[in-house]
């Protein structure tokens, strides 16, 4: 593992951050390079930005996210020495960029109501530990619309079994929210707001444009339970040799399929499934990409591998975490795992079926294979797991 890059705030800082959620870092940008930045954003929204039904300046938010890093001029935000040292001094791991967000409103945005970026079925979103870095590029005011957080909101989220193998959470109680409180932020300043914060962004008056970087960074032992998102071979090489350690997977070809590791945790001994025949698989297939609800931030497939589960084993599968990406065929297969100690294992082991120790496997597969690699990484204790949705489960996903 990557060792952490020296920290860039105080111990006091960071107790700060647990107590109340957030910390900010003022004046990491000088006014020049913030307007130079903000210029930047302004002209990939009018070359190309999410979503592509609208046509600047449309009232609306404007996103410049992903890929899009390595165009010229935003490249270094996402590698900003401050910016990582503040980050991974309060992930406590050092930190994989999970996404790359520049926004931009123009006038008469409605603004976004008080929410909780804490999501199971985004990549963005779906980590036991990550946060924003959030930077201004024109001051967050009452002129062009303050960003407001409530302080110690993040506590209302708690794990429910600390020692469970897949962390699971409460519903936070929107009612016991404290009172929003504008940070006050200037073009140029750095905000870190942990994932449970809740947070709202008013309208503003301005008749100019209001746009900010919303970067996205996860502990590196603490991966999306909906997987992360693909970046590609230039946008890695848009970063420095330091930088790009911050990119957590990175191919050229595209995630075309989507299987699952099941395990059984009823005896002392797991067993997996798997697929007898000519090619041991595990249960999957070809998938598709989630689009209701995550728009630019691609890469969750848990929606397609239950409708497989369902389809290949009669089996509902209500939550799914990911393991990691792999070769197979012309592209990408994304693997997730789930495990119960409740399964019908005789329903599931008929057909083409059958269950077999980690031991078993390797005995038939080889100790290189894929899928026991796959184990492998499923049962490493220093990895940090929570339940991935999927999109249509938006509304239940603390059920």
């Amino acid at each position: 593992m990557t060792a952490m890059i020296t920290p860039s705030l105080t111990q006091q800082q960071i107790a700060d951050y647990h107590e109340d959620g957030y910390i900010i870092v003022r004046n990491i940008l000088s006014p020049k390079e913030a307007d130079e930045l903000r210029r930047t954003v302004e002209q990939e929204v009018k070359r190309d930005a999410y979503p592509s039904t609208l046509k600047y300046p449309q009232p609306a938010k404007y996103t410049v996210s992903g890929n899009r890093l390595a165009a010229p001029g935003l490249t270094a935000i996402a590698e900003h020495p401050t910016v990582i040292g503040a980050v991974e001094s309060v992930l406590g791991q050092p930190a994989y960029l999970t996404a790359y967000v520049a926004y931009l409103r123009t006038p008469g945005d409605k603004g976004a109501g008080a929410h909780c970026d804490y999501k199971r079925w985004r990549p963005v979103g779906s980590s036991m530990n990550w946060v924003f870095a959030i930077i201004p590029l024109t001051n967050f005011d009452a002129e062009y619309g303050p960003f407001l957080v409530a302080p110690k909101s993040h506590k209302l989220a708690r794990v429910i079994d600390p020692d469970a193998h897949i962390l699971d959470l409460n519903r936070p109680d929107a009612e016991q929210l404290a009172p929003f409180i504008d940070p006050e932020l200037k073009a140029g300043d750095l905000l870190v707001v942990n994932e449970h914060v809740w947070h709202k962004a008013p309208a503003g008056a301005t008749t100019e444009d209001r746009c900010g970087i919303f970067n996205k960074y996860c502990a590196v032992n603490a991966p999306p339970a909906a997987g992360y998102y693909p970046y590609n071979p230039d946008t890695l090489d848009a970063l420095s040799d330091d930088g790009k350690r911050l990119i957590p997977v990175c191919f050229d070809k595209p995630i075309t399929t989507t299987r699952l590791l099941i395990e059984d945790t009823s005896s002392q001994e797991s067993k997996f499934l798997l697929q007898r025949g000519g090619e041991w698989k595990l249960p999957g297939g070809e998938g598709w990409e989630e689009e209701k609800l995550v728009g630019w931030d691609v890469g969750a497939r848990i929606g397609s591998l239950q409708e497989l589960a369902k389809a290949q084993l009669d089996l509902d599968v209500s939550w799914m975490s990911y393991i990691e990406d792999v070769e197979e065929g012309d592209g990408i297969c994304r693997i997730y795992g789930f495990s119960d100690e409740n399964l019908n294992l005789d329903k599931l082991a008929n057909g083409s079926y059958d269950w077999f120790t980690r031991f078993e496997m390797q005995q038939r597969l080889g100790e290189s294979d894929t899928i026991c690699h796959a184990v492998d990484t499923w049962h490493q204790t220093d990895i940090i797991r929570g339940k991935g949705k999927a999109c249509h489960q938006s509304g239940h996903q603390f059920e």
